[in-house]
């Protein structure tokens, strides 16, 4: 008698995937909520988006649903430079009573940092010190940990957050070298890997223990997508010599400890 093979259609087959955080993103500029539904059914469960001026922190609002996209609103360095002089204190203060008005829908103050790539001298750099400042003491106020922005400054970053006493703090796309991660660990900072690889940040993983690491895929700018953070992830794993899920659940661990988020969603299994 011949056996019959029974075959699953396409539509209700059925494989297992692994549980993932991204740690920064700007949703903001991915206008397209497929993209999102997407990145959960691939299983990063957690995602954490960052505004950098007005409107995107008022867009990160209407995306953060915290149950899998959680947001963080503040004003980066490339932005408190663009800000008009005449408006600058009226849009200081919206985006500070904002975060107030929401403190209990927003994770983490963020993206805030200083930047010293852009260009514009001393001058640049007190404004940029200035509104760093605020959100710092905008960030204790709240009791919220912040998320930070550092290009071409991470000395000036760490200086400037120990200086501040900041206790909860995620250097975000960390680009220092085992010298300022020795910082960063020593007063209990998290650091977060992007989906770029070079030979200081292989140092830098190499030494930072896994329960102060991170992963994100800052996308659209770096990263296409969420789904993107399983490129670091998978380099953090190859560098720890650790396996994948492991290093993911350990990563997912620390980002919702971080943030003191709960995911709500279910990616135990997902439709293909």
């Amino acid at each position: 008698m011949q056996t019959k093979q029974l075959l699953q259609k396409p539509e209700t087959m059925q494989k297992s995937v692994v549980e993932m955080a991204d740690a920064h993103c700007h949703l903001s500029i991915l206008s397209d909520p497929q993209i999102i539904r997407d990145a959960v059914l691939y299983g990063v469960s957690t995602i954490i988006t960052d505004g950098v001026d007005t409107p995107s922190n008022i867009k990160t609002l209407e995306v953060a649903d915290n149950k899998n996209v959680f947001g963080a609103v503040g004003v980066d360095p490339e932005h408190a430079l663009a800000i008009d002089e005449s408006s600058f204190d009226r849009e200081m203060e919206f985006n500070i009573g904002l975060a107030r008005r929401n403190a209990d829908r927003i994770v983490a103050i963020g993206e805030i940092g200083l930047d010293y790539s852009i260009g514009g001298g001393p001058r640049n750099i007190v404004r940029q010190k200035k509104v760093f400042g605020r959100f710092i003491d905008l960030a204790e106020e709240l009791r919220l940990p912040v998320s930070v922005h550092a290009r071409n400054a991470i000395g000036d970053v760490l200086d400037f957050l120990v200086e501040r006493e900041a206790k909860r703090v995620h250097l975000h796309f960390f680009e220092g070298g085992v010298e300022e991660a020795r910082v960063a660990l020593k007063h209990g900072y998290l650091i977060s890997v992007p989906p770029i690889e070079s030979s200081k940040r292989k140092r830098v993983i190499a030494m930072m223990p896994i329960e102060s690491l991170m992963a994100e895929s800052d996308s659209p700018v770096v990263g296409q997508n969420p789904k993107s953070v399983e490129k670091p992830i998978r380099y953090i794993a190859g560098i720890k010599r650790m396996p994948f899920e492991q290093v993911a659940a350990a990563l997912v661990a620390n980002t919702k400890r971080f943030f003191d988020v709960n995911t709500k969603g279910s990616v135990k299994m997902m439709r293909y």
